[in-house]
């Protein structure tokens, strides 16, 4: 039998991620063109490769065996069980039941967890020096990609409109501005951490050109959580500055880059903030905030006569029952999700025991029209029930307090400061999954906040953790 060598295997993953942006350019000409052929190049090409990822999860189980690899497949067990309990659930109780809607769903929303135990397998399997010069360099020139679409897209006058109507903004080639914004937001820190990393170890400077790339990029998409994303990232980087240049024992040579890169960091918030009041980001704000009024005065006008009218036309229901509108603020910050919380939770409460425990799926128990939450966690809980929601966030639930514990714990330490924009990375994706959805159960974006996530769980690790297994070797197996 071919013996297979885990850690070139876990490289050929690392590199999976540079064609994610293809596979999304394809995708999103396959939707204009093709708007009702559901299944696109991209959900095929990643559905294979969870196939693969799962294989090799199997063999770096194998060849650890340790308390967690053994007792990892009774998880997997137990999550086509609870799948399948769904499914058929769904298939007896829901109004309106397509399969392959209801298994495009599952595919999404569980394609996160393997993602993550994957490539915690995988970075387990890498050498130090290999994550240090895969991983940022891999992210970066990914989201080179993505810039360099964006700018062709635009300058061609061919890019999709971020919007249907009313707002503005444009996604270059790629189809859902949510999640391509949330990719931008997501890996932001870490392309500026390449940019920082490659001009003060090496002089080069031009690395910030992806920098200021993404920064257009983000401010081109036009959504407020990518912008705020940016806003959060940039932050972090100062911050990560700051403690380098203050704890860190650094040459006088490293400390002038620093201070240079300092500058192009203030710089690059300055000129944000320049750009700001021209952006499609501000226009949306402005433009909401007119929507917010409007509907304000017409809901206050609909009291005064609702007493006295008998039937009320769809957009008069939609003004009676949008409690955001007494809160601008938080209409502004959700853009109506409340309405669709309080649409699953109407039809969660009326479901039967057995759909509160295991799920009512995509779209709650909708006789129409599917409408999710578009707030990850609730669209997770809506999706698979009290019982199956457990089981599905349990891997990212664990991984996070994880996290959180070492970051708190050993705040101080070079390696937590090191890494301080990866937990930054972490903290947009959470941020952009409770504010705007489409980070969990994007398999597009979920790749990114996964990979991330499974890169800080190995290399936070105190060292005794692992200084008796068998991390960082080329490994070998049958």
């Amino acid at each position: 039998m071919k013996k297979i060598n885990l850690n070139k295997f876990s490289v050929l993953l690392v590199l999976y991620l540079l064609i994610q942006p293809l596979l999304d350019v394809i995708t999103g000409w396959q939707v204009k063109l093709l708007p009702h052929f559901g299944l696109t190049v991209g959900v095929v090409v990643r559905a294979i490769m969870l196939v693969v990822i799962l294989y090799f999860i199997n063999l770096a189980a194998k060849a650890r065996a340790n308390w967690f690899d053994r007792h990892l497949w009774q998880y997997f067990l137990l999550l086509v069980i609870i799948i399948v309990i769904n499914l058929v659930v769904n298939k007896f109780n829901k109004p309106v039941f397509a399969t392959f809607t209801e298994l495009s769903a599952i595919f999404k929303s569980v394609h996160y967890l393997v993602i993550l135990i994957g490539f915690y397998y995988v970075f387990r399997n890498l050498r130090a020096k290999q994550i240090k010069a895969l991983i940022p360099t891999v992210i970066y020139w990914a989201q080179m990609i993505v810039n360099v679409v964006m700018l062709a897209a635009s300058l061609t006058n061919s890019g999709f409109a971020t919007y249907d109507q009313g707002k503005v903004g444009q996604t270059g080639w790629f189809n859902a501005g949510n999640e391509l914004g949330a990719i931008l937001a997501i890996t932001f820190p870490l392309v500026i951490l390449y940019a920082l990393q490659k001009s003060q170890e090496q002089g080069q400077f031009w690395s910030w050109i992806g920098v200021v790339l993404s920064v257009i990029s983000i401010i081109m998409v036009g959504t407020k959580s990518c912008f705020y994303g940016m806003l959060i990232g940039l932050f972090f980087a100062l911050i990560y500055q700051i403690l380098a240049y203050r704890f860190w024992s650094l040459s006088k040579i490293a400390k002038k880059s620093l201070k240079i890169n300092f500058l192009i960091t203030c710089l690059l918030g300055l000129s944000i903030a320049v750009v700001y009041p021209a952006s499609p980001v501000h226009t949306n704000s402005v433009i909401q905030a007119k929507i917010i009024k409007n509907n304000q005065l017409n809901k206050k006008k609909l009291l005064r006569k609702s007493r006295h009218k008998k039937h009320l036309d769809h957009y008069e229901r939609f003004l009676l029952s949008n409690n955001e509108l007494s809160n601008p603020l938080l209409a502004k910050l959700l853009s109506g999700r409340t309405n669709y919380f309080n649409f699953n939770s109407r039809h969660f409460a009326k479901a039967p025991l057995i759909q509160k425990l295991f799920g009512m799926g995509y779209g709650s128990n909708y006789k129409k029209h599917p409408r999710t939450v578009e707030m990850d966690l609730f669209d997770l809980f809506f999706q698979f029930g009290i019982i199956g929601f457990i089981v599905v966030i349990l891997p990212l639930l664990v991984s996070l307090l994880y996290l959180a514990f070492q970051l708190l714990r050993h705040w101080t330490s070079r390696n937590i400061q090191t890494n301080l924009l990866y937990f930054a990375a972490i903290a947009i994706g959470i941020f952009m999954s409770v504010l705007a959805g489409h980070v969990l159960n994007a398999p597009a974006v979920n790749i990114y906040f996964s990979f991330i996530c499974a890169y800080l769980l190995v290399m936070v690790q105190e060292p005794t953790t692992y200084s008796n297994s068998r991390f960082y070797n080329n490994e070998t197996i049958g």
